[in-house]
């Protein structure tokens, strides 16, 4: 969500420019440029309204894609050695030139990027006259404080202007007054800054920044000064800093498409890999230690699993699978949990989901939890992200870089990390480490009948079938009502169709009335325990005219759909079902003419509460 890149040394806008695309994975819907020279084909950029200039500092902007701002850039030709850039994912305002970023001061000496929520900025807009506002976002009104309170130091006035505001933040700035520096603050919101010998350059994703010299990850209330070959860091009160330098950490490849038409196919296809590579990365008593001890183990007797949207589904999951074991589970959406009354109980292990290791919401509910004395654990598939920092210990997915916005490889990465972890709890308090090593094998065997599931054609038949569909309701119970929720999840926020998923049993109480001939219904029947339940729940259906697509493993032949799921282990089917709901996701979106990897209004990386 949003994303910052700046940079100094040659060639910076071009610079910054690949730095943007870097970060288009997160979602955006406007972008824009700032940078200090007067380089430009004046004839065009006059009276463009994608374009601001002052007597040093050019602001250029647009809405919709990188491809936009990139046509107008090549129109004007800009050379700077200092440049600041954003991918803007709207919150205040709605996606506009106007409401994109950078926003430039009334005198045209400072311009600002911001990533993050300004909680008071109605009431720190009011020191200004309405007029001198151009936007409806909350960040503009950053480059006037600046204006207003400069003391003769960007880097005083800066922190001056950030003890005034309430919410989260990563910015960097632009000032006319020391031109051959990026000044960047942050509290809440990730940034990372980092130098070679020739070059500056801030970024809002480790993983997306170049340098060879140094990179550091800034903690709250951190500021940094980013020149040429050099950065240097203070604490709030502007006194030096040492951290530790990130330049030769590990660091994900984004990847190419290579011969996919999207990366969502191309990480399906993953998956199984995915699962290999997560599991052989824990695949011994020994490696698992190094996370949770033995003696840690035994002492938990709940766990508590907090997440948001997918990795919340994959906690569903894992809360079953602890509870097979009789260790007591509760899992939570972060953004609720946060604000609910929190009675911690002792010996509870909080393991917080996250695929970015930025979720806004999951962090600030891991603070929570770290507040009321619990073990906290991150899950994440992002190494050195900012989860990584504040959890007490972490465990980690090898999904490899997820640029589609909705998770497929990342989910199954997340569930297969369940069933792992849940299966070495069991096997520490049974004191039988051969049943942990089965475990890995049954998953790695798991991977494989994935991988070998040739499963495409069928799914892209229900996608024709369903495409045109303005409503959908997906039905199972236990396992497979939480598999139905992330099956729902997927198939809305790509293909844009209201869908549904509820327990079969709750129809009767009250959707039912919704069916008629026109519905498509979704049954999973992956569990003989409730096989037959779900089954009358579906006559229910039928007796409506509802048409049921139903996704099982056994013999059956009275829906108007169904999906044979190959034969394993009871347990382990939502690892395998949701590979065919994530396919007819992705077939479903491409039928409709819509791009599944950039869904509309939807973050890869949603860093904002």
């Amino acid at each position: 969500m949003c994303g910052i890149y700046g940079y100094i040394g040659r060639n910076s806008i071009n610079e910054v420019m690949g730095g943007l695309k870097r970060l288009e994975y997160r979602g955006y819907d406007s972008a824009g440029i700032a940078f200090i020279g007067d380089n430009l084909d004046c004839e065009y950029a006059d009276n463009n309204e994608h374009i601001k200039r002052f007597k040093n500092l050019t602001v250029i902007k647009s809405e919709g894609q990188m491809s936009c701002l990139e046509e107008v850039i090549n129109k004007c030709l800009p050379i700077g050695d200092i440049a600041i850039g954003h991918t803007r994912w709207a919150t205040h305002g709605k996606p506009s030139v106007a409401n994109a970023h950078p926003h430039i001061s009334k005198n045209g000496k400072w311009v600002i990027v911001h990533n993050g929520i300004i909680e008071n900025f109605e009431e720190l807009k009011k020191q200004f006259s309405p007029k001198r506002f151009v936007s409806d976002t909350d960040s503009e009104v950053v480059a006037h404080l600046l204006e207003k309170y400069y003391d003769g130091s960007a880097l005083s006035t800066l922190n001056k202007v950030c003890r005034m505001i309430k919410g989260s933040f990563a910015l960097a700035v632009l000032t006319t007054y020391e031109k051959d520096k990026i000044l960047v603050a942050k509290y809440g919101s990730p940034v990372v800054v980092g130098c070679d010998e020739e070059a500056g350059v801030v970024c809002s994703d480790l993983n997306s920044i170049k340098v060879g010299k140094c990179a550091f990850i800034l903690e709250d209330n951190q500021f940094a000064v980013v020149e040429k070959g050099n950065v240097s860091v203070y604490d709030e009160n502007l006194k030096p800093k040492k951290l530790k330098n990130m330049a030769d950490c590990h660091r994900e490849e984004r990847g190419n498409l290579g011969n996919y038409s999207h990366f969502m196919l191309k990480e399906i296809d993953e998956i199984p890999r995915a699962i290999t590579r997560t599991i052989e990365q824990y695949n011994s008593y020994e490696k698992m230690r190094t996370v949770l001890p033995l003696n840690v183990v035994r002492k938990i007797k709940k766990i508590l699993i907090i997440g948001c949207g997918t990795a919340y589904h994959a906690g569903l999951i894992g809360k079953r699978l602890f509870e097979e074991i009789g260790i007591k589970s509760e899992v939570e959406i972060a953004s609720e949990f946060r604000y609910n009354t929190f009675i911690p109980e002792k010996n509870t292990l909080a393991i917080f989901v996250s695929q970015s290791g930025e979720t806004a919401d999951t962090i600030k509910a891991l603070s929570k939890c770290k507040e009321n004395n619990l073990l906290t654990l991150a899950m994440t598939n992002v190494k050195n992200s900012s989860i990584c920092f504040v959890a007490d210990r972490v465990i980690y997915t090898s999904a490899g870089a997820e640029i589609g916005v909705a998770s497929t490889k990342a989910y199954n990465s997340q569930v297969a990390l369940f069933y792992l972890i849940s299966s070495y709890f069991k096997s520490v308090l049974d004191d039988n480490a051969k049943d942990f090593d089965r475990e890995v094998v049954k998953l790695l065997d798991v991977a494989k009948v994935i991988s070998h599931n040739k499963i495409k054609p069928i799914c892209q038949k229900v996608a024709d079938e369903i495409y045109q569909s303005k409503s959908i309701y997906m039905i199972g119970r236990g396992l497979d009502y939480d598999l139905a929720r992330e099956a729902s999840l997927k198939l809305k926020e790509i293909s844009y169709i209201h869908c549904e998923a509820y327990p079969a049993g709750e129809l009767k109480h009250g959707t039912i009335s919704l069916i008629d001939d026109k519905t498509f219904v979704f049954s999973f029947i992956t569990q003989k325990m409730v096989k037959d339940k779900t089954q009358s729940s579906e006559k229910e259906i039928s007796a409506r005219g509802g048409k049921i697509i139903k996704l099982t493993q056994f013999e059956e032949n009275n829906a108007f759909m169904q999906l044979s799921l190959p034969e394993v282990e009871e347990k382990y089917m939502p690892l395998i079902a949701v590979v065919y709901m994530q396919l007819i996701s992705y077939y479903t979106s491409v039928r409709l003419g819509n791009n599944p990897d950039k869904p509309r209004s939807l973050a890869k990386s949603v860093t904002v509460e």
